[in-house]
């Protein structure tokens, strides 16, 4: 052991904070019943995974070890373990019935590999196996990893990256979540410290001396709480907006237009209503006029003269019908405004209030007040 003080400084004790966070997390999530979803557990495995590669050099760092002592008793390849770990996260969140396939599980082979050569050493030293050039080779396998983990990541992150954006586009015509921006932004921001790693890798290979990833640790920190708040929050709105969609398609469709519809109209509702499109936030008057074989601004005049309101008016109006149906439910009594107006079909908490206020005069919380009473429970 080493003799000397130890080392506590800022950023340190940056990680340290980040890495418990991250423990706590993954306790509570693997403890709670709530959370018994495939897509959580793989989230908390990948948050513990972070945490416990921060812990490992937080341990290095504050030298309470020495390096060699560190990479014989403490070493774990985590940079191996991350990128699959969070492969499989995304493609469970994406696709909660899909079984990991083969070719999944295969993500895993590098970390397994570099696992067992970094346990076949310790096994070795245990019973005293003397050979220079096994030493030699066997020693730098942490580099290795690091090494190798950098290309890995990169790649498995790209390829998430594309699966998300293929999947967002053809979203609409599944029962999953909307907008998964943040999603994107969090294999961005992933792939964005890949480079700082790469830099802080080259920089050790280059000088042969001791670096502190403090850039990269605390990156990786401010991950571990990004992902545990945003993934379990998108977890939650993704399984009321599940259940709010399988509830919509079992209902009737809404009728707003109380005038007797000519063949135009009837065919616009046909479009917009029977279908449903109103419930898709990137619906436009271009969509729908380009679908109908009509102009734009003859397809906007219709509107207005048949039905009496604008298109962004009528469509908001039938999103506020679909909302009031959600917000007078008993059994969605505890599902959050964000969920039920993504669901109706606006893009935001800020709009869905706005037109709902607009349409009926009062705000869609003082709605399902009134509207889910005890005698309705």
């Amino acid at each position: 052991m080493l003799d000397h003080e130890f080392n506590f400084n800022i950023y340190n004790s940056i990680i340290l904070a980040g890495l418990v966070q991250g423990f706590v997390f993954g306790i509570v999530v693997f403890l709670t019943k709530r959370y018994k979803v495939t897509s959580t557990r793989f989230l908390a495995t990948l948050i513990i995974a972070f945490s416990l590669n921060n812990l490992t050099y937080y341990i290095l760092d504050i030298w309470l070890i020495s390096r060699k002592e560190f990479f014989l008793y403490f070493y774990f390849p985590n940079s191996l373990l991350a990128p699959p770990l969070l492969y499989c996260y995304v493609m469970t969140f994406l696709h909660p019935n899909r079984k990991l396939r083969a070719a999944d599980l295969a993500t895993f082979i590098p970390f397994l590999l570099f696992f067992m050569a970094n346990n076949i050493y310790r096994i070795a030293i245990v019973f005293a196996y003397k050979n220079s050039a096994f030493k030699d080779f066997m020693e730098r396998v942490p580099m290795t990893a690091e090494v190798v983990g950098i290309p890995f990541t990169q790649i498995i992150l790209v390829y998430l990256f594309v699966t998300v954006r293929k999947f967002q586009i053809r979203s609409d015509k599944e029962l999953a979540p909307d907008g998964l921006r943040w999603l994107q932004w969090i294999l961005i921001s992933l792939l964005l410290l890949t480079f700082i790693w790469t830099y802080e890798v080259v920089g050790v290979l280059m000088s042969d001396e001791n670096r502190a990833f403090y850039l990269l640790w605390i990156g990786m920190s401010i991950m571990i709480y990004w992902l545990g708040h945003i993934g379990i929050y998108k977890f939650g709105l993704q399984q009321q907006r599940n259940e709010l969609r399988s509830f919509s398609i079992k209902t009737q469709p809404i009728r707003i237009n109380s005038k007797e519809p000519n063949e135009h109209i009837l065919a616009i509702e046909k479009l917009i209503i029977d279908q449903k499109r109103y419930l898709d936030a990137t619906l436009t008057l271009d969509c729908i006029a380009e679908e109908l074989h009509l102009s734009k601004s003859h397809l906007s005049r219709l509107i207005n003269s048949d039905l009496g309101v604008s298109f962004p008016d009528y469509i908001n109006a039938l999103r506020v019908e679909e909302a009031k149906q959600y917000l007078s439910k008993s059994e969605f009594a505890n599902y959050t405004l964000v969920a039920i107006g993504l669901e109706a079909g606006f893009n935001s908490k800020t709009t869905f209030n706005s037109a709902f206020k607009k349409c009926t005069g009062i705000t869609p919380s003082q709605f399902k007040k009134n509207s889910i009473s005890p005698d309705n429970c």
